[in-house]
């Protein structure tokens, strides 16, 4: 058996950089690449998420405090006990 047997011979593919250079890659370097941008992308997404979990947090907090502050104000002039006690 020969020590090559089953492998895929290696590809020389041409990358493109942005600035319009081109040179040649390996396919291992390619997916590598691939991947990266993958991971960039995803982090990206996951910033972004815990953006909108942090503005809703935010969100939720100010309406919590803006519901407790009319609770309060409403039950210092007995707005409650009139309602309860009207009749």
């Amino acid at each position: 058996m020969s020590s090559g047997a089953g492998r895929m011979p290696a590809k020389s593919l041409e990358w493109k950089e942005e600035d319009g250079s081109k040179y040649k890659i390996s396919y291992s370097e390619e997916l590598q690449l691939k991947n990266l941008e993958a991971t960039k992308r995803q982090t990206l997404w996951l910033k972004r998420g815990m953006m909108m979990m942090v503005c809703l947090l935010a969100v939720l907090v100010m309406l919590t405090v803006v519901f407790v502050y009319v609770l309060w104000r409403l039950d210092q002039f007995d707005f409650f006990t009139r309602i309860i006690y009207r009749g």
